[in-house]
């Protein structure tokens, strides 16, 4: 389950028939047109387990974001669920957590390259904060003959717009450099040697990082390899760790090209 403040809350069910066949599906988005507390969604998944007839002996997992509401150890919507499902089936319980995508998008979070993407969304947004702006760096690329016609905006909930705005702004980093000194902006730090290298490994790192999340999406997929690929990702860290310290960049073409 998700809940955010501007959007309904969103139902998904996974579930297995007698001949083993695994069913995933998003059963229902349930609006949520005033408070937001965990027993305001918890009423309303009550009452969606009601409707579809579901039996809660049946019940054996949970999995959700981390919304407050949703991960208060003592009063969010698992606790109130499992104390049901308790009251009705004393010997039956079930596992909760944040969906595994959910958990690898935070722990991606922790990298600090804070001094990159600050910069960086500070001129994406300086550059389409207003149309003019945005028309006359469009004119830019296509007077220099560029292949790209356009810089995307940064957004913080898609996970995966981060690696397209870095790459780009790694692509584009002469021509935005060229338009901000037109502007009369101030570019030293995007001149400063180290920077460009720490935007390079933010480029391939981010990408890494894409490819994992998308191998967790989508359906159909088993919790174990998902799993899997997640001790995977970490294995390949430690691997990938030691051969930057050797100076390898195999894993890392963005910071390679660079080097050259």
């Amino acid at each position: 389950m998700s809940s955010d403040l501007k959007q309904p809350l969103k139902v998904f069910i996974r579930a297995c028939d007698n001949e083993f066949n695994i069913y995933e599906e998003l059963i229902e988005l349930i609006p949520m047109h005033d408070t937001t507390t965990s027993q305001d969604i918890f009423e309303n998944v009550e009452r969606f387990l009601h409707e579809y007839d579901l039996d809660l002996s049946k019940f054996v997992y949970l999995s959700t974001d981390d919304a407050a509401n949703m991960v208060d150890r003592h009063n969010d919507v698992a606790a109130k669920l499992q104390a049901k499902i308790r009251n009705l089936h004393p010997d039956l319980s079930f596992t909760h957590s944040n969906c595994i995508t959910h958990q690898q998008n935070l722990c991606s979070k922790i990298l600090k390259l804070g001094h990159v993407l600050s910069l960086v969304i500070k001129t994406v947004n300086y550059i389409r904060d207003c149309s003019l702006k945005h028309r006359q760096f469009n004119q830019l690329l296509e007077d220099m003959d560029n292949q790209f016609t356009h810089i995307p905006f940064y957004t913080d909930v898609r996970c995966l717009s981060c690696y397209k705005v870095l790459k780009r702004c790694y692509l584009l980093r002469q021509e935005i450099i060229t338009f901000l000194e037109m502007k009369g902006g101030n570019t030293d730090e995007m001149k400063d040697e180290s920077w460009p290298q720490d935007l390079a490994f933010a480029v391939d790192i981010t990408a890494q990082l894409n490819d994992l999340t998308l191998k967790l999406q989508g359906k159909n997929n088993l919790i174990t390899q998902l799993y899997d690929d997640a001790k995977c990702f970490i294995t390949n860290l430690r691997l990938w760790k030691s051969q930057v310290s050797n100076e390898n960049l195999i894993h890392f073409p963005t910071c390679k090209e660079l080097k050259k």
